[in-house]
């Protein structure tokens, strides 16, 4: 869990340290197209998909995506889209206050070849019963294939 807590957070700096890889001359990227901004040869996949904040407000999540998922699991475009829809949906599964929940800008859907496993990985934040606001990570676990892993009573399987 430490070490995932740790390849999401250093996965969200490079992205965020990166910028947007976009410059003024680009025309806006069509919302849940998967994008690569880097090379043939060295890609960096982005998806840019519209989240709804707990006040209802809109924003858009920007994912990065592992290469490996697109290259060594082949996973298509809608089973990738599908993926970060379930980890907007799902990325205040913990929280209590859910109307104080904000979406951050930047999210990561990743590939652990150890545990054979995928995981979204949302962060946020929201106010805590103090009207305090905390950092939410969240980590929703997907099948290799894409579909989000469940516990035995049917419900997503997120840390």
């Amino acid at each position: 869990m430490k070490k995932l807590l740790f390849i999401g957070t250093m996965l969200l700096g490079i992205a965020a340290c990166s910028g947007s890889g976009k410059d003024s001359t680009n025309e806006e990227i069509e919302n849940g197209a998967l994008v690569n901004r880097g090379s043939e040869k060295e890609p960096i996949y982005y998806m840019t998909l519209e989240a709804e904040d707990g006040d209802k407000t809109k924003k858009k999540v920007e994912f990065l995506i592992d290469v490996s998922i697109v290259k060594e699991l082949k996973l298509n475009e809608e089973k990738i889209r599908n993926m970060c829809d379930d980890g907007i949906r799902y990325a205040d599964w913990n929280v209590k206050f859910k109307p104080t929940y904000k979406h951050s800008e930047m999210a990561s859907i990743s590939y652990d070849k150890k545990e054979n496993k995928i995981n979204a990985i949302m962060s946020g934040t929201a106010e805590n019963a103090y009207g305090v606001p905390d950092n939410i990570n969240t980590f929703i676990p997907f099948d290799i294939k894409g579909k989000m892993i469940e516990d035995k009573d049917g419900l997503p399987e997120i840390y």
